[in-house]
């Protein structure tokens, strides 16, 4: 299928805290885009938005992270980067590892999105940006595992795989 739209490069955040008896919960809030995604705004996601061109892809997660709730961003875990390389004159590249990434294959109204996801450790209180998204809650992981079991039609498509890979293989080694 040949689309006239390129891919739209995002980045993605589970948000992590944990408690004061060890148990992790993670933010997700209700997408709230009515004029600009009305067949996904009402579900379920996690903060992600899109990447500038040249930018380095932690300064779009911490700002993308900034902008939607107000959380700073204090570790992201897994992490692993390599040194800025500057090779040739007016040239800098580097190499990441993201905890996984997502692509969207198919929409009907939405973009052809395609990003990183990462897993960061969160400070600060919540603070959310109206134009994009609300209701914000911290759940524990029992109840996101319940939620993607019995109604994962109520979260933002792009990111179901991601928080179902979350729950499966990745919460636990925290």
């Amino acid at each position: 299928m040949k689309m006239n739209n390129k891919p739209v490069l995002i980045v993605s955040a589970l948000l992590i805290k944990k408690t004061m008896n060890g148990e992790i919960k993670l933010f997700i809030q209700e997408r709230w885009k009515p004029q600009t995604s009305p067949n996904y705004s009402g579900l379920w996601e996690i903060p992600a938005g899109g990447v500038d061109v040249y930018e380095n892809i932690y300064t779009a997660l911490k700002r993308e992270v900034r902008e939607e709730c107000g959380l700073k961003i204090k570790r992201i875990i897994g992490d692993w980067h390599g040194k800025i390389e500057k090779s040739r004159k007016n040239d800098a590249v580097f190499a990441f590892r993201p905890f996984v990434c997502q692509q969207m294959l198919k929409t009907k109204g939405g973009l052809p999105w395609i990003g990183f996801v990462f897993v960061c450790e969160v400070g600060g209180k919540v603070k959310m940006n109206k134009k994009e998204a609300r209701n914000p809650q911290w759940i524990s992981t029992d109840e996101l595992k319940n939620l993607l079991e019995k109604q994962p039609q109520k979260f933002f498509p792009l990111q179901l795989p991601v928080l179902k890979y979350f729950i499966e293989k990745f919460y636990e080694k925290i």
